[in-house]
């Protein structure tokens, strides 16, 4: 006879346990860290700015973005940044959710974090939050001839897809996220937690899952989310 299995609990990050876009704030400060490519970054910005505003050509303004980041590093030296950076990130937590994550823990449920925010940064901010033992499904990236670039999503179904790749079964017993990009992850769900969503999210989900019962977790202390460059 097989033994139950355990409930399962998926957190985004992003929004859900630190306040802010993890990945864009620290690709702003790969960029500004040296002024060549800063001043690039905003000449480029005429025509990057738009891409990424637009569903179909995110992407490309994205990977854009992220070689203009990382062109010239090595990928030992974006990762040392990554965890430098992932200090200050901890910091930024949204304790209601992380002691809803660490209840799921102390109750024996399978945690997992899954999120658009890349390795090594999403899984250097759980390390620094304190969840190292955590499963994270993160987006992934690879070494190109300059740069880093995208290879291995983690956005809205593609999460839904890299949960089950790892064994995640549906229906999923609790999802915890901020916004209406993770309605494939909340329409997956038996229970689905809303963590300091803003109105104009708050409302779409709600639209878009009619009759769907959303608990509302709210961040009791928030905090800004804006990280200067240096």
């Amino acid at each position: 006879m097989n033994p139950p299995r355990r409930p399962t609990a998926v957190f985004d990050l992003d929004g859900t346990l630190v306040r802010g876009d993890s990945f864009a704030l620290f690709t702003r400060r790969l960029l500004f860290r040296q002024r060549w490519r800063a001043a690039l970054a905003l000449v480029a910005a005429v025509v990057l700015v738009p891409l990424m505003a637009l569903g179909p050509t995110r992407r490309y303004g994205l990977r854009a973005l992220l070689w203009l980041a990382t062109a010239g590093l090595t990928e030992a030296r974006c990762t040392a940044l990554a965890e430098e950076f992932a200090a200050r990130r901890a910091s930024q937590s949204i304790p209601v959710a992380l002691d809803r994550l660490r209840r799921h823990l102390a109750a024996g449920d399978r945690v997992v974090v899954a999120t658009a925010c890349a390795d090594p940064l999403a899984s250097a901010i759980c390390a620094r939050l304190g969840l190292g033992d955590v499963e994270v499904v993160a987006a992934q990236l690879r070494p190109g001839r300059t740069g880093l670039r995208p290879y291995l999503g983690c956005r809205g179904p593609q999460k839904v897809d890299r949960l089950r790749a790892i064994g995640v079964a549906e229906p999923i017993d609790h999802a915890y996220t901020d916004a209406a990009v993770d309605l494939p992850l909340l329409a997956a769900a038996r229970h689905r937690v809303l963590v300091a969503p803003s109105d104009r999210e708050l409302d779409r989900l709600r639209a878009a899952l009619p009759g769907a019962d959303l608990e509302v977790l709210l961040d009791a202390q928030p905090s800004p989310t804006t990280d200067a460059p240096t």
